[in-house]
């Protein structure tokens, strides 16, 4: 009988004990996420002890926190993004900004009409130049927004391009170079939207004027599910390109940031192509600068007469 008491007594000494010892991780566990809370710290749960259901509570805790900590480092690459990006447009809005100050000042100040007209046009292409960075600006964001999504149809691509063209006609006139076009007679269809297509060769035509010199040449290459177009042309001579950055955001080859250019024509020419399950290449070729686009082919020309 005694021994049997003291046997229980033992018993009830080591489960108390153990409970104690339960108990007193427990607490050093939650002063442990207490700590990490309080001081931002990225470090994780330990224990000396090992019971099943405590394991499964600091692996737990772990994941939560491995999680929360991939959340913050991305809200920090985020959040400098976004310093970036409004440090990169600052800069690219207040140069022309300063600039159509200056000329609407030399034109009230000038008597003669017209050196205030050219003033006044000067102003002017200021504007529209501003105007143009906005324009980049929105369809930027919308384009950062995954659930945007673009309506796909069928489109002649070899018409959508010449239309394109067209709408720089002056520009081509003024540098004394037309394009030298090989598109097929009749018509082409891609799957894709047609005012991201007008964007995506309006943003490749305005680089070659940016950094382009010569002729463009612009041939089409048709396969059995793809029809690709290639955009090539001699580089101004100074200009460099690096390839493995060129479709990045605000990427310029001038990095005193001097020129025109937003640094989005090409990022944004590669975040429509995706949208619209194509996609788009660059490359150097005998030193001539060349784009390839690439567009998922549609055989719906029955919907399109005439």
């Amino acid at each position: 009988m005694v021994v049997l008491v003291v046997t229980l007594s033992l018993l009830l000494i080591i489960v108390t004990s153990y409970l104690l010892y339960y108990k007193s991780q427990i607490k050093e566990i939650g002063n442990q996420l207490a700590f990490i809370s309080k001081h931002h710290s990225f470090k994780f749960i330990q224990s000396q002890i090992k019971p099943k259901e405590i394991s499964h509570l600091i692996d737990v805790c772990n994941r939560l926190l491995h999680n929360q900590r991939e959340l913050k480092q991305q809200f920090i690459h985020k959040n400098e993004e976004i310093n970036t990006t409004i440090v990169s447009l600052s800069h690219d809005i207040r140069t022309p900004l300063t600039s159509l100050d200056g000329y609407l000042q030399l034109a009230e100040r000038i008597e003669d009409t017209r050196e205030r007209n050219h003033y006044i046009k000067q102003a002017q292409s200021r504007m529209d130049q501003i105007n143009g960075l906005v324009d980049e600006l929105f369809l930027y964001t919308r384009l950062e927004n995954k659930d945007y999504v673009l309506d796909l149809e069928s489109i002649d691509i070899a018409n959508a391009l010449k239309k394109s063209l067209l709408g720089f006609f002056n520009d081509f006139s003024q540098s004394g170079v037309e394009p030298n076009i090989d598109l097929p007679e009749s018509p082409v269809y891609i799957s894709g939207n047609s005012s991201a297509i007008d964007r995506v060769f309006e943003n490749i035509i305005k680089n070659y004027f940016f950094h382009g010199e010569g002729e463009l040449n612009i041939w089409y290459e048709e396969r059995k599910h793809e029809v690709r177009l290639h955009f090539q042309n001699a580089l101004k001579e100074g200009k460099s390109i690096d390839l493995h950055h060129i479709f990045t955001r605000f990427y310029k080859e001038d990095v005193s940031r001097t020129g025109h250019s937003s640094g989005l024509g090409l990022y944004i020419v590669k975040s429509l192509m995706e949208r619209m399950q194509g996609d788009v290449t660059a490359d150097m070729e005998r030193s001539q600068f060349c784009l390839r686009l690439v567009f998922n082919k549609n055989d719906r020309e029955k919907h399109h007469g005439g």
